[in-house]
């Protein structure tokens, strides 16, 4: 008898878990972004809707965070390390 119950809950638990499962599967999709991404071009926010901006100061903004970064990485150079090596603790600036 008891093994009947047994049989009954793991049968339950599998059409549970088949149910979250299904439902989970058959989510709905995101929805499409507001605005199109687009390069060199920027989405301002501050009036609180997405807008969509292409003007000179914002190229050249971006033209400059682009020059930083790139000058502030451009001496940064990352060896390989073979399977098992240790990894070198950082120099120490001077």
């Amino acid at each position: 008898m008891k093994r009947s119950r047994r049989h009954w809950l793991w049968l339950l638990l599998a059409i549970a878990i088949g149910v979250l499962l299904g439902r989970w599967l058959q989510r709905p999709a995101p929805p499409p972004p507001l605005v199109k991404i687009e390069d060199g071009r920027t989405i301002d926010f501050s009036s609180g809707q997405p807008v969509v901006r292409d003007e000179a100061a914002d190229r050249a903004a971006l033209t400059k965070a682009k020059q930083e970064i790139d000058e502030a990485v451009a001496d940064v150079k990352f060896a390989p390390t073979k399977p098992g090596e240790k990894k070198a603790p950082p120099a120490q600036p001077e």
